[in-house]
């Protein structure tokens, strides 16, 4: 089967559109990628910071007061 050079210019500019096309979804998802490591440091040092919250409230002094069931009278 042979091919006119119309035939074989149109194949190669879509071969050469769709190289294009991929070469900037991988930058896409090079940079998407990025943006998700940045989001995943962020939520390690939320929840860093969250369990010494929750560790300092547990060791908080809490002192215990004692309702003597009813209101004062003035």
């Amino acid at each position: 089967m042979q091919y006119t050079e119309e035939e074989l210019d149109l194949a190669r500019s879509k071969i050469k559109l769709l190289e294009e096309n991929v070469a900037d979804l991988q930058d896409a998802i090079s940079h998407y990628a990025d943006q998700l490591k940045e989001t995943q440091r962020f939520l390690i040092k939320l929840a860093h910071n969250q369990s010494e919250i929750t560790k300092r409230v547990t060791h908080w002094p809490y002192i215990v007061v004692s309702d003597r069931g009813g209101e004062e009278e003035i």
